[in-house]
C-alpha cells in the first residue's frame, strides 16, 4: 500500500534559518520548472502517480505562484517553498544541492515566516529522509494517507 503522512509542527527545535528566500518571479520559470519536475519524478514514479513530470506546461503558472519562495546562489535556484496559509507545500531542493543541509534552511524558514498557528505538511512515506528531518525538527504524524493514482489530493502530495 502506497501511503503518505500529514505531519504537524508540535515540538520547535529552536534552530534559526539564517537564510534569505526571494518571492517567486517569472525569471525563475524554465528552471523551477526543470528542478520541480526533477525532484518530484522518482517520488511520483514510485507512487504509480501519472503524470510523473506534474509540470506539463505553463498554465501551472497561472496561479499561486505568489506564495513560492525561492533559495538561489548566483543565478541557479537551489530550493523553494510554498506557503498554503497554514501548509508547508513543495519544499524542494536541487538535487545537484541535496545533502548539504539546504531542506532543513528552507524548512526553518518556512517556519519563520509562514503565517498560521498551525503548521502542517505532507510528504510520502516513501520518502524516509523528508520524513526524518521533519520528525527532527519538531513535526509528528498525525493522519495517514492511502495513496492511489486516483486520489483526492489531484496527483499532488
Amino acid at each position: 500500500m502506497k501511503r503518505a503522512f500529514e505531519m504537524e509542527y508540535k515540538h520547535p527545535a529552536g534552530d534559526k534559518s539564517f537564510i534569505e528566500m526571494k518571492p517567486y518571479s517569472s525569471k525563475y520559470q524554465d528552471e523551477y520548472k526543470k528542478i520541480y519536475n526533477e525532484c518530484y519524478h522518482e517520488m511520483r514514479e514510485a507512487l504509480g502517480i501519472e503524470p510523473y513530470d506534474f509540470i506539463q506546461d505553463d498554465s501551472f503558472f497561472n496561479e499561486g505562484m505568489d506564495a513560492v519562495y525561492i533559495l538561489e546562489e548566483g543565478n541557479e535556484i537551489i530550493g523553494c517553498v510554498t506557503l498554503k496559509g497554514d501548509e508547508i507545500d513543495d519544499l524542494i531542493v536541487n538535487r545537484k544541492y541535496q545533502g548539504r543541509g539546504y531542506g532543513k534552511k528552507i524548512l526553518l524558514w518556512a517556519l519563520e515566516n509562514i503565517c498560521s498557528d498551525r503548521v502542517i505538511l505532507h510528504v510520502a512515506e516513501w520518502n524516509e529522509r523528508a520524513v526524518s528531518l521533519y520528525k527532527k525538527i519538531g513535526f509528528e504524524i498525525v493522519k495517514t494517507i492511502n495513496i492511489d493514482s486516483d486520489n483526492s489530493t489531484g496527483g499532488r502530495i
